[in-house]
């Protein structure tokens, strides 16, 4: 089956070789699912919209593989996070097309005419202004009512070595919650003191507030 696998992904490089070769992407089967094959750059920062979904017949022996394949369309938008330059990934979900049912030429020269229409992402965290991190978005959504009652201080984003955070002062404290590999730490004049594994948006924003009632930081106004 290997063999076969590697064949097909030979064939799409070669039938969609100067489409590909215009946006710089390479066909490559999805790491989540093993089966179908999505079109990204090198370093896989950049991913097409646009992913072909495979049936079991096309890892047999057959005269028209490609035949009863469709693509997989993905709702993905960047979106402005609200602080500074930061912009969000937000994903949708996606949607397919008909299944094709013509011979091996006709079917690649539908999908080149997809890979032209539709856009290429930009995607993982190594663009400086944008965040793929959806549990980072939703712990800064949920926490933002929280901070903005108990300070007028502006709350601020930030990514240093991979590490996404929210800071924020409440007035001589410098607080700061860092998210990376599923966990949430919250960190007060650069001292952790609490954290949170296997994120869970809920656990995290009550780690915040345990902390901002245990130090009796008051709402604002009082």
């Amino acid at each position: 089956m290997e063999f076969v696998k590697l064949k097909r992904l030979g064939e799409v490089q070669e039938k969609l070789k100067t489409v590909l070769s215009e946006l710089g992407l390479k066909p490559r089967y999805d790491r989540n699912w093993g089966r179908d094959i999505c079109f990204q750059n090198e370093d896989g920062s950049l991913h097409h919209t646009v992913t072909i979904r495979v049936t079991d017949a096309f890892f047999e022996d057959s005269p028209n593989p490609w035949k009863g394949t469709c693509l997989s369309i993905a709702d993905v938008g960047e979106e402005p996070l609200g602080y500074g330059d930061w912009k969000f990934v937000e994903w949708g979900c996606s949607s397919d097309t008909p299944k094709f049912r013509g011979d091996t030429d006709e079917v690649f020269t539908q999908i080149a005419t997809y890979l032209k229409e539709y856009p290429v992402l930009r995607i993982r965290n190594s663009h400086p202004d944008l965040i793929d991190n959806t549990d980072f978005v939703k712990l800064l959504r949920a926490i933002e009512p929280t901070i903005q009652d108990k300070t007028d201080s502006p709350i601020t984003v930030n990514r240093t070595d991979g590490v996404l955070s929210i800071n924020f002062d409440t007035g001589d404290d410098k607080w700061r919650v860092d998210v990376a590999n599923f966990k949430a730490k919250l960190i007060v004049n650069d001292e952790e003191v609490d954290k949170v594994g296997g994120f869970h948006v809920d656990e995290a924003k009550e780690m915040v507030w345990k902390e901002l009632g245990k130090r009796k930081v008051p709402d604002l106004g009082f």
